[in-house]
């Protein structure tokens, strides 16, 4: 008999100082947050969370 109902490990991996800082910087030089997400290596939706207003400290020159 199978197992329908089995459990998989998921492998998920909060994102890094260093990758924060690039989303930031990418931001700054105006790159959309889909273009980031290439960039990066990331889903897309990681990237728009990470960029809700009050998540990533954007500098203002």
């Amino acid at each position: 008999m199978s197992n329908i109902n089995s459990t998989r490990k998921s492998s998920y991996s909060h994102l890094s100082a260093t990758e924060r800082g690039e989303i930031a910087a990418y931001l700054n030089m105006g790159k959309k947050p889909v273009e980031i997400a290439r960039l990066l290596g990331r889903h897309h939706s990681t990237i728009c969370r990470e960029i809700k207003p009050g998540s990533v400290d954007q500098v203002k020159d």
